[in-house]
């Protein structure tokens, strides 16, 4: 179906490559990210693919943890008047111990996707996604998502973007970190993405991408103040055009 797949302006400056490497409130990250949130977080996330009026996105989404993990929520609307793509989706995502020092977080969203188009009504489907993500050193991680890794009901089930994504990340400091995915979605090629980011000062950081299937390059900025972030990313299509796009978190 027609909404693109959406991970927050962060991870869109990094090229999308954001299995190993997610944010904890992002549109449609690596839902075991939510394993590794503290606090209650809230989040509007924004985009206008390739400036196009009829191709915007907007969703929201509220994290709340509890001891082990979090629970999350959120929605999500694409396009314009004559085709609408509405998404409303509840998850969990949970730490389990692993080793002396380590935790391994696992994570599951369900999702309603409701199409509208006009002169042709209206259907929907419910999809699963997982995901995991698995420390291997204080420096690397692994990370896996399966997104709509099943179609559960509705009669555009079989129409749901299927898609794995496996990624690894580098962070040897908190001012400098490496990620990079290799992701399949049905229908289409492979592809990979590769990014990074480099935290000049507590509250400025500096992140950049590249993607491919399509190409795509992508850089942004990261602004931590207090208990409000704001990202700004911008992606450039090598035919299409730019996509702006913007995220405030807000954690309390």
């Amino acid at each position: 179906m027609g909404q693109p797949l959406f991970s927050g302006a962060r991870n869109a400056a990094l090229g999308g490559a954001s299995a190993a490497f997610p944010d904890d409130a992002a549109g449609q990250v690596n839902p075991a990210a939510w394993g590794q949130a503290n606090t209650r977080i809230l989040a509007l996330h924004g985009a206008q693919f390739y400036g196009l009026p009829e191709l915007r996105f907007a969703g929201i989404r509220l994290v709340a943890p509890f001891r082990k993990g979090a629970i999350a929520g959120g929605a999500s609307a694409f396009g314009f008047d004559l085709y609408r793509h509405f998404v409303l989706d509840a998850g969990f995502g949970r730490r389990f111990g692993f080793g002396t020092h380590r935790q391994v977080h696992t994570g599951v969203r369900a999702e309603w996707n409701q199409v509208h188009i006009a002169n042709h009504g209206q259907a929907g489907a419910l999809g699963l996604t997982v995901g995991v993500l698995l420390p291997i050193t204080p420096f690397v991680s692994l990370g896996a998502v399966a997104y709509n890794l099943t179609a559960v009901a509705g009669p555009l089930r079989s129409d749901l973007r299927r898609r794995l994504a496996v990624g690894a990340a580098w962070q040897p400091s908190e001012t400098f970190a490496m990620t990079a995915d290799v992701a399949k979605e049905v229908r289409s090629p492979l592809s990979m993405a590769a990014g990074i980011e480099i935290r000049l000062a507590e509250i400025l950081a500096l992140r950049g991408g590249i993607t491919s299937g399509p190409r795509q390059a992508s850089g942004g900025i990261g602004l931590n103040l207090a208990s409000v972030r704001a990202d700004f990313a911008a992606q450039r299509h090598e035919i299409l055009g730019w996509t702006p796009s913007l995220s405030l978190l807000y954690s309390w």
